[in-house]
Formats: C-alpha cells, structure tokens, sequence
C-alpha cells in the first residue's frame, strides 16, 4: 500500500469512529434505558444551562415534564410542594431548575424521583426576589429561553410554580386539551383576559413554537436593558414576560389557540379572600398562593389554611396533605 493511500486510509477510519462515538452519544447513550430512546434528541439550544435542562427532559419517558425555575430564596416552598404531591405519582416527571446548589440534597432526600438541575447562573438572580425588579425578570428571560428550548425540541410542557397547592392531580384535565388548544393557561382573578405567566400548559405546537420565540425576542431585548442594573431595582409593570404574553395570545399570534381554565377549578391567590359563600362554589384542582408578597407571607398564609405539608424537623407531613386532597372529589 503506497503511503499517501495509507495516510487516506487511517484518516477514513478515524473519521468513521468520530460520527460512530457522536451518533452513539446522542442516540444509543448506555446510561440511557431502551425505553428513553424514543424522546432522547439532540438539543436544540446551544446555551450550556438550557442544555442540562433539555437533556433532562429527554430522559423522562412520560408527558408533559413538568418544569419549575427557582432560587435559593424559594427552597421552603419547594419542600412543601413536593410533600404536597409525592402521593399523586407523577414526580418523575417533575425538573426541579435550580439557581443554586443549596437546598439540592433536601429535595432529593425527600423525593429521590425528582430531577434537580442546578444551573450556573448570575448570583443577582439568587435570594429573595420582588415581583417587576430586576432580579425577578432576569429569571424569567431564563424561564422562557428554556421554555423555548423544550418547545424547539417536540416536548409537552407543564411550567408551574411551587407557592401553590395542589388539591387533585391536574394532569389529565389539562392533557384533554391535547389537538383543541396549543397554550392552556390559568385564571387571573382581578384580569380575567390577562393570563397567568406562572402557570402554563404547552403543547409543542407550530404555533405554540411561534409564539415563544417572539416572546423570546421581546424578553431578550428587555434583558438587554436591564442586564447591567442593579437586582433591586424596580422595573415597570408593563415590561415582562406575563404581559408581553398576554398581548401575543390577545392577537393570537402565529394562529395561536388558547384558554383560560375557570376560576372555580384552577384559581389564584384572590380564592383566600373572597367570601366563604364563593369559596363553596369552587372545587379547586390548585390554588395559587400568589397576590401577596414575600415568601414569608405566602409561608404564613399556607400555615394559616392549612395548606402547609412542612414540619419543623424538616419532613413531611403527609397525613396532612392526604387529608386535604382527598377532599377533592372529580
């Protein structure tokens, strides 16, 4: 064999052995069961953070994942959430997105079926954060860059926030809307036309796909306003993620099909102030502990309702939580 054949030879087997050792990671992965193969792709998104978090989705085999983005300030209302659900079965879908490491063993001891990614992230996004500061909204361009992300990448979303309690498993309820609706949003008491940005059901639709990457456009502009100010600093109300959506569903963008859920079954933060005569009117799947403000306060409220699945050592209290959500009767 003359060298220069030689030299097209051994280049030729080791090309082959590079597209066999890249085709192998991403499609036939050994750490990864047979049964994952069916969702596991190749990320779409080149950020390393949204990585980790694609990646992750791709090994839950059932839909939708479930997805909640939160900090260091949130791990309490974490831990109760997860003692509030774990009887309901559906935590391996469930990603825990996380800004910081702490907190991580906690949830993992208390639902080892979890899926905790921690992402590296800027430390102004870490500790409490106000509604429409800076803090507060560069956290929500992350949440929607990952949105985005699991979209681009064929996967049913649910994005949730843990200041809330589930009363039933709303799973199946919100599935039903799989061909009729692309987005499935909860109610705004005060706003009944204005959606709620922190919980939403996505179908990975063309137009759903459509919709958050202009979305995405709007919140990357904004970050590029806000990026090098200070964390504490108050942002107007009408420039984030939560309006921004609402007006591209108001126009249905991209032919986009919507629905707001009756405030009777999936209600806000407004179900703990209204009358005990309406309140017997609604038969909630889950109620969102938002409309005040600070994790404390919506600690205090959960605690004052009964709505608190935390004990003082740090476990759960699943007699508790198995009380209040047997309750709910579908």
């Amino acid at each position: 064999m003359r060298r220069s054949d030689f030299k097209h030879f051994t280049i030729g087997i080791i090309g082959f052995f590079v597209v066999y050792l890249i085709f192998r990671h991403y499609v036939f992965d050994d750490k990864t069961p047979r049964s994952a193969h069916t969702y596991r792709k190749r990320p779409l998104h080149n950020d390393s953070n949204i990585a980790l978090v694609v990646e992750a989705a791709l090994q839950i085999q059932e839909r939708p994942v479930l997805i909640t983005l939160v900090n260091d300030g949130y791990v309490n209302l974490v831990k109760s959430w997860i003692c509030n659900t774990k009887h309901m079965g559906f935590h391996k879908q469930v990603i825990m997105i996380v800004t910081s490491p702490q907190g991580t063993d906690e949830i993992k001891k208390l639902s080892p079926d979890v899926t905790v990614v921690a992402l590296n992230v800027d430390q102004s996004m870490n500790g409490h954060q106000e509604y429409s500061h800076v803090g507060y909204l560069k956290i929500m361009v992350l949440r929607t860059q990952i949105q985005l992300a699991l979209l681009q990448n064929d996967i049913e979303v649910y994005s949730f926030e843990c200041d809330s309690v589930f009363l039933a498993n709303p799973l199946h309820r919100l599935r039903a809307h799989s061909g009729e609706h692309d987005i499935v949003f909860i109610s705004n008491y005060q706003r009944p036309k204005a959606i709620n940005g922190g919980f939403l059901y996505l179908f990975p639709t063309p137009a759903t796909k459509a919709t958050f990457e202009q979305l995405n456009r709007m919140m990357f502009k904004l970050y590029s306003k806000i990026r090098n100010q200070p964390s504490d600093k108050f942002v107007p109300t009408f420039e984030n993620d939560q309006v921004y959506l609402s007006n591209l569903v108001l126009e249905k963008y991209a032919g986009l099909k919507s629905t707001i859920l009756p405030f009777s079954i999936f209600p806000d933060g407004k179900w703990y102030d209204i009358s005990e005569e309406e309140r017997k009117l609604t038969f909630p799947y889950l109620i969102h502990n938002n409309w005040i403000k600070g994790n404390k306060a919506k600690e205090g409220r959960a605690k004052m309702w009964r709505h608190w699945f935390l004990k003082d050592d740090g476990s759960c209290d699943f007699d508790l939580a198995k009380e209040v959500t047997k309750k709910i009767i579908y």
